[in-house]
């Protein structure tokens, strides 16, 4: 299963795709566009209304879904809205502009308040109902996108109001602040911080600024250590999974330490906060220290054990942890860090070579095109890292991706659509993999939202707006 990935890849470069048929045939003349304006097609078509709200809907993780409509970003609406933003910001789309305003009321007509009157989305979760892509900050973030992309004051308000609840639920030891359980992206801390400070920075409020660092001390104080192997007398900082009273080690992005050194780097740039920002440098010390070289590349594991499993997309491989490296040689300016997200890089084009042999008998492995551990992931990855570099061959990558993508697309009617399928080893599994999925991080608005990083890689400004565990390229505060 672990080569399906590299398999695809790797298919990319042999097999014709929707972008290199001539114009004789049936494609579309714009393959990318006209992929994306059809998931926004089939997207309003899963659309659910929301009872006594006119024009407001909500979206099913799922095509067909009978659960209750989410709102977070994994698995829920608020992703979903943030595609939808996008498109019709990308494309100057009616239809996605209008279908985006529906999804905002869907949003705003979920909100409800505890005995505190403190604004929330997130019901009866056990964890991460404060987090980025399982809670209410992912909500706040989809509120910051519309802002950002339509100049919205009152989606401003609405992210404001999110960013106040979060920061009375909070809890607050000197000048630390936390929440449930988690420091990493997904569920925890790292990714809550990143929320506050884009919030900070949108509407000059200085408390969530000061949030974003004192949550920032609380992640490196709650970091487990290890000896660093350049030093055995140094320590250098790690952060764990918390899971069932285990403490378990995913060193990449999603749930481990280039995750949390990634929110430490980028709030301590931001902020001039020095100890936040080597905080962040010696996480990824202990990466660059403990990835295994490849040839030319470089890959870490997905978890730590003593039968490792590499993987190549954005939750568990280089195309989430290779983002770390992109952050932090903008910020410090050092080649080195540069040079270690090439690497990784190189290692996702390797992993597709090497999985030549497997399809020697003519059969296609089926990878699902998911943004969380699929296909859009790695676009999104190699646009960024294109932006950066601007290597024709990562510029050609990203494309042979995004052409993956478009010919894996299924025809519904006027719509686009993708089928789910099974992760590779160690990731999240797309629900029923005969399904369809929706919601962004294993679903059509993710696929899509993959496909806008590509039309407008030709932009001198990236126009494209999304998480806040995205950015790569800033000036650190002097």
């Amino acid at each position: 299963m672990h080569n399906r990935l590299a398999a695809v890849l790797l298919s990319l470069f042999a097999a014709p795709t929707l972008l290199a048929q001539d114009a004789a045939s049936a494609s579309p003349k714009d393959p990318l566009r006209d992929t994306v304006r059809g998931a926004v097609a089939w997207i309003a078509r899963q659309a659910l209304p929301v009872r006594d709200v006119e024009g407001a809907v909500l979206f099913p993780a799922s095509e067909g879904s009978k659960m209750p409509p989410a709102t977070n970003i994994y698995g829920g609406s608020a992703g979903v809205s943030i595609f939808l933003e996008n498109a019709a910001a990308v494309l100057d789309d009616a239809k996605a502009r209008e279908l985006a305003d529906r999804a905002m009321k869907g949003l705003k007509s979920a909100r409800h308040v505890d005995s505190r009157d403190r604004v929330s989305w997130a019901k009866g979760q056990m964890m991460g109902a404060d987090g980025l892509y399982t809670g209410d900050a992912g909500v706040g973030q989809a509120f910051l996108v519309r802002h950002a992309l339509r100049h919205d004051a009152e989606a401003l308000k609405d992210a404001i109001d999110v960013g106040d609840a979060l920061l009375a639920r909070a809890r607050v030891d000197g000048n630390e602040m936390s929440w449930g359980v988690q420091e990493d992206i997904i569920f925890g801390d790292a990714g809550t911080a990143l929320f506050l400070l884009e919030l900070g920075q949108a509407s000059k409020e200085k408390r969530f600024l000061e949030a974003a660092k004192a949550v920032g001390h609380s992640l490196v104080n709650a970091a487990a250590h290890a000896a660093s192997k350049a030093d055995p007398s140094k320590q250098l900082p790690v952060w764990m999974f918390h899971m069932g009273g285990n403490d378990v080690h995913m060193p990449n992005f999603s749930h481990g330490t280039a995750g949390v050194a990634y929110a430490l780097v980028r709030i301590g740039a931001a902020l001039g906060d020095e100890a936040l920002l080597q905080a962040g440098k010696e996480g990824a010390q202990w990466l660059i220290e403990n990835a295994v070289a490849d040839g030319e590349c470089l890959k870490w594991a997905a978890r730590e054990s003593s039968k490792p499993v590499y993987m190549g997309g954005w939750c568990h491989g280089p195309a989430g942890t290779g983002r770390l490296f992109l952050l932090l040689a903008s910020v410090t300016g050092e080649a080195r860090y540069l040079e270690v997200a090439k690497k990784s890089a190189a290692f996702v084009v390797e992993y597709a070579a090497n999985a030549e042999k497997a399809t020697a008998d003519g059969t296609k492995p089926y990878v699902p095109p998911s943004f969380c551990c699929g296909v859009a992931g790695v676009t999104d990855f190699f646009c960024d890292l294109s932006r950066v570099t601007h290597d024709p061959a990562h510029i050609a990558f990203a494309k042979k991706a995004a052409a993956y993508i478009v010919d894996v697309s299924i025809v519904d009617g006027d719509g686009r659509k993708w089928k789910n399928g099974q992760s590779v080893p160690g990731g999240p599994v797309a629900s029923d993999s005969s399904g369809h999925n929706v919601e962004l991080m294993l679903g059509a608005a993710g696929e899509a939202l993959a496909l806008l990083r590509v039309i407008t890689l030709d932009s001198a400004v990236d126009p494209v707006r999304g998480l806040p565990d995205r950015v790569v390229t800033v000036a650190a505060k002097k």
